[in-house]
């Protein structure tokens, strides 16, 4: 029931089909910016954050580690890169959404639902 009022909202809201397209692009492309913008962290960065961090003095060394709970940085850089990747795609997607507003307005698919529902029973 749910894919069939989809599918009406979809056919009698014009521009909808578009507006879809263009946001599922839009996302994809946000997306991979993300991901090269924050890429996982490779071996060697982890063996070189290891390396900056056990040459800073101890107290310093503690207050980082303090920073990020004790987790090793085989843990934690991971986690930073997805978590900046995640705010990235979130920021550019809010911004997108902003700028290209729906056609598919809370009224129009409030009236077109009740539409749906009386063709379809």
């Amino acid at each position: 029931m749910d894919e069939a009022r989809e599918a009406y909202l979809l056919e009698h809201t014009p521009g909808l089909k578009e507006h879809d397209a263009a946001q599922h692009s839009a996302f994809l492309q946000i997306e991979e910016d993300a991901l090269a913008r924050h890429p996982d962290p490779t071996p060697d960065d982890i063996a070189a954050a290891e390396a900056a961090e056990a040459a800073l003095p101890s107290r310093r060394r503690t207050e980082i580690q303090l920073r990020r709970s004790f987790e090793p940085l085989a843990v934690h850089l991971p986690k930073d890169a997805r978590r900046k990747r995640k705010s990235f795609v979130q920021r550019g997607q809010r911004a997108w959404n902003r700028a290209n507003p729906t056609p598919l307005t809370w009224e129009l698919e409030r009236t077109l639902t009740t539409e749906f529902m009386k063709a379809w029973h």
